[in-house]
């Protein structure tokens, strides 16, 4: 397992797609903190305000993870590499939880890039100018952004799953991006177009979307024209339920198709 780790890891620095990911939120963060500050001014209440409006804008990573997690997936099906790997002792479980794992950490190390970037643009730019940096709200702020961090790389990790057992099942990178795209849109029509339907079903099923939850713990979730938050004990008991029934579901339907299937290059 840990030569298999190590393996992974070094393929991971080495993956052009990874390093190109890593430049688009760079970039997407540092762009973001001067567009806002341009427009609105750099003058904070606190010192970690910028992490709490950049959890506002992490819907963006939902649109980009998945899509690297279903490439970095399949492409042990693509090139035959998973029947070598197997076939050298390594079990088919502990690839599956080797993969999810290794896809959580550049998870991680995004979420970390998106966060930090956003606060230290903001923070410069802050004291470049000379506007006020206040300590009035630095608690609250504190606290809403590293609920909302957790949150993120949790749903993150549900992505992650779904993603997984959809690239163990098709084996084909082609073909796995086409279903992730239509998951991950999925989930936005489901919360953008059925929170207002007259049928109850399609109305339970928009409030259980996990696009739901991350839009109500990012603050832009929007209902008749009013924010709706994650608030009391029973919605922060549902935002956590979600999305550990969706990895254990996902991540055993993964493991039971990758051991009933033989593998073919």
């Amino acid at each position: 397992m840990r030569n298999f780790l190590k393996a992974e890891i070094y393929f991971l620095r080495k993956d052009t797609m990874f390093k190109s990911i890593t430049v688009l939120f760079a970039l997407a963060s540092v762009g973001l903190a001067v567009f806002l500050g341009s427009k609105g001014g750099y003058a904070l209440s606190s010192p970690v305000q910028p992490m709490q409006i950049a959890s506002s804008f992490s819907v963006f990573l939902y649109l980009v993870i998945p899509m690297f997690a279903c490439f970095f997936i399949t492409e042990g099906f693509e090139h035959g590499s998973v029947q070598n790997i197997i076939a050298s002792g390594q079990n088919r479980a502990g690839y599956i939880l080797g993969k999810y794992l290794l896809g959580l950490l550049a998870a991680l190390w995004w979420l970390l890039e998106f966060f930090g970037c956003f606060l230290i643009v903001s923070l410069s730019a802050a004291l470049v100018t000379g506007s006020p940096i206040g300590h009035e709200t630095t608690t609250e702020d504190l606290t809403t952004s590293m609920r909302a961090f957790g949150l993120n790389l949790l749903y993150l990790a549900a992505y992650s799953s779904v993603v997984m057992m959809l690239g163990v099942m098709i084996r084909k990178a082609a073909s796995a991006i086409v279903a992730t795209f239509f998951f991950v849109f999925g989930n936005i029509l489901l919360t953008g177009y059925l929170q207002g339907t007259s049928s109850a079903f399609l109305r339970l099923l928009s409030e259980h979307a996990l696009m739901t939850q991350i839009m109500k713990f990012s603050g832009v979730y929007v209902e008749q024209s009013r924010v709706i938050l994650l608030s009391g004990i029973g919605d922060y008991v549902r935002a956590l339920l979600i999305p550990v029934i969706v990895i254990i579901v996902c991540l055993t339907t993964a493991l039971l198709s990758l051991e009933k299937r033989d593998i073919h290059i």
